[in-house]
């Protein structure tokens, strides 16, 4: 896993496995966290955090529900 942060844009990304961006599909939540996806198989390989610092200047910051049913419905909608 890696992890790189834009200090500009105040955007964390986290990278589980580097793929071309056009083996991803991109699902994004209400707080505009975006999961990247393999279309092949539909495993997580990254996810980007938008505002990481204002957000978790305001306390805990919950990283979005990787794994969980929001994204997952999601995700197999987009890959079926």
């Amino acid at each position: 896993m890696t992890l790189s942060y834009d200090r500009d844009a105040d955007v964390l990304y986290l990278t589980f496995e580097r793929l071309p961006n056009q083996s991803c599909v991109y699902v994004e939540n209400e707080n505009g966290d975006i999961l990247r996806l393999n279309k092949h198989d539909g495993n997580i390989v990254g996810c980007t955090i938008p505002f990481f610092l204002k957000r978790s200047a305001k306390g805990r910051l919950e990283i979005p529900e990787i794994g969980s049913v929001p994204f997952n419905e999601l995700a197999k909608s987009l890959l079926a």
